[in-house]
């Protein structure tokens, strides 16, 4: 019950302690100082969840996951879902064909057995290429009531979520005067937009692979072999974002907030420019990271030398071959209008940064804060899929304002994995909730109705 000990190993273990938290190892240490022995084959033990999607944990030597489900609470709606992993099927090689037929066999006998159970759903979890493929295969030979839903293929408004910290979340919204929106690299990725995807970087940028780049995230800082190489990139990812067909969570959150009557201030890294694209206002938002739609001189020559980067694009976009994605006209290369040297798209990669075009909004951040920590009004900060890659620009400020504003400020955490997690003191004083899961899925359910 404890989990691995050793932080490398990529176990079962390790992956369900290290999202659910450190309480859950907590629990599980005071669960077995209080037995005094190991749990023998066949018992089951259920713990709290914690910082996984789920509300419960239930530990066991095999063959007991369903009996324990059985005794537990329900879902608001009436739903209870069960979760099985695959175990030992990935880094100690159980043959996942094997374990998938043994899985699947002994499932369709327990419900077989149990048919007034209250488990209206059995998920097993595929975590592994060609796992899914294994199921599928399987299920295909299985008769109804039995079905595969690929999550792909289903509509996002009949994907039903639910829990406790979903429903938090969503008072602390409704009864807010104040908003402030943060949104890190993780929001736009939920939206396709996702730095480390290898199939997107594939997809989208084939050519810059002999180049030794595998995704949109291992560009950045990346010396490409030319200043054409590098510019062709670059108006490449631009002119992918600008044909990009929809935004759904960008539609779906911009619309509520203007439509919501709060005072509402966007904060985020992301320098894609997609809250101004999906119709946010200029002077409603702040971006600390800097914005692609400005270019600036690496030189820094001139305090002024920022460009608009949509006429340099647009001049190269008649000579980006489609093909080889590259430049072929060198003279479309970006150059800074004032000294004649190399430019950047104006974000904050090194020293070279030049911050002059967003200092007013940070002065706006800067004012908007203020308010929000003087007035004594309800807020809510929504945080976005903020990582830890740069925890001082959004993730610790966004602590810090729950902390000084005297229980008026509320903190709501949407991510994926660890960096889901708010810290204990708040949790605690019912300043912050944490929401792990997926964010197309969970933002519209927040707003919805609120």
């Amino acid at each position: 019950m404890l989990g691995c000990f050793q932080p490398p190993h990529k176990c079962i273990d390790n992956v369900i302690h290290s999202c659910a938290g450190p309480r859950l190892r907590q629990e599980c240490f005071e669960i077995m100082e209080a037995r005094g022995i190991d749990l023998s084959n066949g018992e089951a033990i259920t713990t709290r969840g914690y910082c996984l999607p789920s509300p419960y944990i239930i530990h066991t030597c095999y063959v007991s996951v369903l009996e324990q489900a059985e005794i537990l609470p329900a879902n608001a709606d009436g739903s209870k879902r069960v979760a099985l992993c695959g175990i030992s099927t990935g880094l100690f090689a159980f043959p996942i064909s094997l374990a998938a037929q043994i899985a699947v066999d002994t499932v369709s006998a327990w419900v077989a057995h149990n048919e007034d159970t209250s488990i209206t759903d059995v998920v097993f979890v595929t975590f592994a290429g060609g796992d899914y493929e294994v199921y599928d295969s399987l299920f295909a030979q299985i008769r109804q009531p039995w079905q595969l839903q690929d999550d792909q293929d289903v509509p996002m408004n009949t994907v039903q979520i639910e829990g406790g910290k979903l429903a938090v979340a969503r008072q602390w919204l409704e009864a807010a005067d104040t908003i402030v929106i943060s949104a890190g690299a993780g929001f736009s990725a939920a939206d396709g937009l996702d730095y480390t995807s290898k199939a997107l970087f594939k997809k989208h940028f084939p050519t810059f692979i002999e180049m030794g780049l595998e995704t949109m995230y291992s560009a950045i800082g990346f010396g490409f072999p030319s200043e054409e190489d590098k510019w062709a990139y670059y108006f490449t990812n631009i002119d992918m974002v600008r044909s990009w067909p929809s935004w759904d969570l960008y539609e779906c959150l911009v619309p509520w907030l203007k439509a919501s009557g709060k005072d509402v201030h966007i904060r985020t890294s992301n320098a894609d420019g997609l809250f101004l694209a999906n119709g946010w206002a200029e002077e409603r938002i702040s971006t600390p990271q800097g914005r692609y739609s400005v270019l600036q001189c690496l030189a820094k020559c001139r305090p002024d030398s920022t460009f608009g980067t949509m006429k340099f694009y647009e001049e190269a976009l008649p000579f980006l071959d489609s093909k080889t994605q590259r430049l072929t006209d060198s003279s479309k290369v970006p150059r800074c209008r004032n000294c004649g040297g190399e430019m950047m798209l104006c974000v904050r990669g090194g020293d070279w940064f030049n911050d002059t075009p967003f200092r007013d909004g940070e002065k706006r951040w800067r004012k908007f804060r203020h308010g929000l920590l003087a007035n004594g009004k309800q807020a809510v900060v929504l945080e976005l899929g903020v990582g830890m890659n740069t925890p001082g620009v959004l993730r610790w400020p966004n602590e810090d304002l729950a902390r000084r504003g005297e229980s008026k400020v509320k903190l709501v955490r949407l991510g994926m994995g660890p960096s889901a997690m708010v810290p204990d003191d708040l949790e605690e004083r019912g300043l912050a909730v944490s929401v792990e899961g997926d964010i197309k899925l969970a933002v519209p359910w927040i707003l919805k109705d609120t």
